[in-house]
C-alpha cells in the first residue's frame, strides 16, 4: 500500500473514531444517560484496528505535520475507553464509566487535531507511485493454508492461549475485564461445541 493510500485510510479511520466518540458524548449527556446503541459492534473493530496500529514502528503511529501530537497515547486512551465501555455494556447491569463525557470529549478533540495534522502532512507530501507487492514465499502460503484448514475449535483454543499470554504481560492482569473476556470465550466455545453435536 502506498503512502497516500495509507494516509487516506488513517484519516478515514480517525474520522470514524471521532464520530463514535461524539455519539458517546451525546448519549452520556442526554436526559437519561445510556450506552450508545450497538456499542460492541462499533467498538470491537476499532479496538482491533488500534491493536494493529500500535504495532507500527516509530515514535508516532500516523505520519502527520505535528510531531508534538502524542498519537500513541491517544490510541491507548481510546482503546482503554472502548474496552471499558464494551465490558460495561456486556455486563449484567450496564453502567456508564466514570467521567465518560469529559474523557470522550478530550479524546474527540485530540482526534480532530490528529486528523487535521495527517491531512496537512498529506497535502505537503506528493503521492508516491505504488510499489508492486513482492510475491509471497511458499512458506507464507503454506502457513495461510494451514490456518485456513484449522477448525474453529482449534482457532478458539489458539485465541484463548494468546489471550492468556497477553493477560500475563498486561499492566493490570487482575482486571475484571480479563475475566469477562475468558467467560465470553468459554461461552462461544460451548455454543460451538453444541452446534457440532
Amino acid at each position: 500500500m502506498d503512502n497516500w493510500n495509507s494516509q487516506s485510510g488513517d484519516i478515514e479511520w480517525v474520522e470514524r473514531v471521532y464520530e463514535l466518540l461524539r455519539e458517546i458524548i451525546r448519549c452520556s449527556l442526554s436526559e437519561k444517560p445510556k450506552m450508545p446503541d450497538n456499542l460492541s459492534q462499533k467498538a470491537l473493530p476499532s479496538i482491533q484496528k488500534i491493536q494493529s496500529l500500535q504495532q507500527r514502528p516509530g515514535p508516532q503511529v500516523f505520519q502527520s505535520s505535528s510531531p508534538t501530537i502524542n498519537d500513541r497515547e491517544w490510541l491507548e486512551q481510546v482503546r482503554q475507553l472502548l474496552v471499558e465501555m464494551t465490558g460495561a455494556a456486556l455486563s449484567e447491569r450496564p453502567r456508564l464509566p466514570d467521567n465518560l463525557a469529559s474523557r470522550a470529549l478530550n479524546l474527540a478533540d485530540k482526534a480532530k487535531k490528529i486528523k487535521e495534522s495527517i491531512e496537512a502532512y498529506s497535502d505537503r507530501v506528493p503521492p508516491q507511485a505504488p510499489h508492486p507487492a513482492p510475491p509471497p514465499d511458499d512458506r507464507a502460503l503454506a502457513g495461510e493454508n494451514e490456518h485456513s484448514l484449522q477448525s474453529p475449535d482449534s482457532l478458539l483454543d489458539l485465541l484463548q492461549q494468546s489471550l492468556k499470554t497477553q493477560r500475563a504481560t498486561s499492566y493490570n492482569p487482575d482486571a475484571n475485564e480479563w475475566q469477562q473476556i475468558f467467560t465470553l470465550l468459554d461461552m462461544v466455545q460451548s455454543v460451538y461445541r453444541q452446534i457440532q453435536r
